[in-house]
């Protein structure tokens, strides 16, 4: 499985005109089904991730996600969702896996502040529900980042330590994900 922002530069974030936004769409749809025939012949998965606003201008949330999935049309195309650009894009967090239903093929856990799971305000009950609605057997992937790694730090703002070292993150975000999760 390929994921991410498959769809454009992370940082390309300005507000663009109705008809550049469509240009663009009808751009990333092109590569995107190209992508997806060759992924198809190598039995790989392409799961497209919505990115919060500060990083994207094209893909937000799980609807934009999922309509741009419906353009490109193939089988090989999913969602990968992240809780951290969820919190700040998404209503209900919840809802949204449920929308995204059998075509979300990873999840992305950590905290609302880019730290450990179940250290933050997200409401991982809610989001224990919604798997279980959709039946989701997908893999729950720590996502969280320190300043050690500069270049990733930069990419995604990290400034300052915020729950400790990298072990810290991993060790006490799989403890709580093991117990909310099982």
């Amino acid at each position: 499985m390929v994921v991410g922002p498959l769809y454009s530069s992370v940082g390309r974030a300005d507000a663009v005109s109705v008809a550049d936004y469509e240009l663009q769409e009808k751009t990333v749809v092109a590569h995107l089904k190209e992508l997806c025939k060759y992924a198809a012949e190598k039995e790989i998965k392409l799961a497209i991730e919505p990115l919060n606003r500060f990083e994207t201008d094209f893909i937000n949330t799980c609807e934009q996600g999922l309509n741009l999935i419906e353009k490109v049309g193939s089988d090989s195309l999913y969602l990968h969702l992240d809780t951290f650009h969820m919190n700040i894009e998404e209503k209900h967090l919840g809802e949204a896996i449920i929308k995204a239903g059998e075509k979300l093929a990873l999840l992305h856990a950590c905290g609302s502040d880019r730290g450990t799971p179940g250290w933050d305000h997200t409401n991982w009950n809610d989001i224990k529900r919604a798997l279980e609605t959709i039946n989701y057997k997908g893999q729950l992937v720590i996502e969280s980042f320190t300043p050690e790694v500069k270049v990733i730090a930069k990419a995604a703002s990290i400034w300052r330590t915020i729950d400790g070292s990298g072990e810290t993150i991993a060790r006490e975000g799989l403890k709580f994900l093991r117990g909310q999760f099982g």
